[in-house]
């Protein structure tokens, strides 16, 4: 379990939930909060979504981090902007006692909690777009941050897996990996692992955080948003739509597709899916008869954390915007056997086996996430360089104080299989 300065990491591990012997990528903890800290009664924080827990204390770590302490940002125009799912019903004895049950069933309140706590008077809302669910997100927050509506945003994804259901739908549709191997851009793809996470960042517009003395981890420089329309069915993906959502951003961007050296993959662990998103990218990006083709590399978080839904497309913007900010692209697990209508070495594309420096200094990146349901994300990052001239006044904060107790009863646990 390895805390990253703005997502906490996750642990694959393999863990039997009810009888069935799935494969997952499970978070530490998940039945541990401290109530008292952020003013909720123990008889609700019993019957809570642990999702709605998990945001509370990761988007106070993530403004920690920014160097702002709740005080700081009580009563500003700071939006709150939630990727997730929640479906949680809490035991009949456990909502009997809690004082205010609504936020125990509400899905907003994995948003307006935070709201509340902290005293933020901006937008809050939940948005569920499967995999692509905290990147729209992240769209609105954009949009009201140009606009002046807000003047930063907190904009998060999560997922939790709370019992065997997510399992056995995935089993229903053959969309499991046998074995839990989970294999991305490779001739041994055949399902997905699913996993968990929860990831928050902080984002204003570059012009407000220099001039709040903010340390910036990464440009965002476009991004753009699409969906497949009528396809043959809802996790068919669309070519043309893919390409769209690529050309979009790009445009938006203002750069060449050649500036662009490493794409983050959707990577959906089917051999067809891939392979189109290959096509997609290769026709966006390093289109043939064009002359000689720059590399670009490819990679992909999942090999490493699993399928993590919901908390999909914030995990790989965190990982994208770490190797931004480290300087360093971080090795791809899968993609050692060649798929059967891809040529890779034939192609401009390759994945890094290693962890080398980025080629240019402030290099580019670009983020794919297309999700269950056709809602398709493309965004391009950038590395920021500090000037020379600029004081950086905001520095990270030490994480809140937090006591830490086991909420959850042993039923409940058991009922999630921790």
């Amino acid at each position: 379990h390895t805390r990253y300065p703005l997502v906490t990491g996750v642990q694959t591990c393999a863990l039997p939930i009810y009888a069935t012997p799935h494969h997952a990528g499970l978070l530490d903890n998940v039945t541990d909060f401290d109530p008292a800290y952020f003013l909720i009664p123990e008889e609700d924080a019993r019957a809570m979504d642990p999702q709605a827990l998990l945001l509370l204390e990761e988007g106070l770590n993530a403004l920690h981090h920014a160097g702002y302490t709740a005080q700081d940002v009580k009563g500003s125009a700071t939006g709150v902007y939630i990727g997730a799912r929640s479906q949680h019903r809490p035991q009949d004895a456990a909502l009997a006692q809690a004082r205010n049950p609504i936020v125990t069933v509400g899905q907003n309140y994995l948003a307006a909690n935070l709201s509340q706590f902290l005293d933020l008077r901006g937008p809050s809302l939940v948005l569920d777009t499967a995999c692509s669910s905290a990147l729209v997100g992240m769209q609105m927050a954009v949009q009201a941050l140009r606009a002046g509506d807000i003047g930063a945003a907190l904009v998060g994804g999560i997922s939790v897996l709370q019992d065997d259901a997510a399992h056995r739908l995935f089993e229903q549709r053959h969309l499991l990996a046998p074995g839990g191997q989970f294999h991305v851009m490779d001739g041994r793809a055949g399902g997905v692992v699913l996993g968990e996470g929860v990831g928050v960042v902080v984002l204003k517009t570059l012009d407000r955080a220099l001039a709040d003395g903010d340390r910036v981890y990464a440009v965002l420089k476009a991004l753009a948003v699409n969906n497949d329309g009528r396809t043959a069915g809802p996790a068919t993906p669309n070519l043309a739509a893919q390409k769209a959502v690529m050309q979009q951003a790009l445009a938006a961007s203002g750069h060449r597709a050649e500036e662009i050296e490493y794409i983050h993959v959707n990577g959906s662990g089917s051999e067809v899916t891939d392979l189109l998103e290959l096509k997609a990218m290769e026709a966006v990006y390093r289109p043939q008869g064009s002359g000689p083709r720059a590399p670009c590399e490819l990679g992909s978080m999942e090999p490493n954390i699993g399928h993590p839904l919901c908390a999909k497309g914030i995990a790989a913007f965190c990982h994208v915007v770490l190797m931004l900010w480290h300087g360093r692209r971080v090795p791809f697990l899968s993609g050692q056997q060649p798929m059967p209508h891809f040529d890779l070495a034939a192609s401009p594309f390759h994945f890094g086996r290693t962890s080398p420096m980025w080629p240019s200094a402030t290099p580019l990146a670009a983020v794919n996430c297309f999700a269950d349901g056709g809602t398709n994300v493309h965004l391009i990052l950038q590395a920021w360089q500090e000037p020379a001239s600029r004081t950086v006044r905001r520095q990270p904060l030490p994480p809140p104080a937090l006591t830490r107790h086991r909420v959850l009863g042993a039923a409940r646990e058991a009922e999630i299989g921790r």
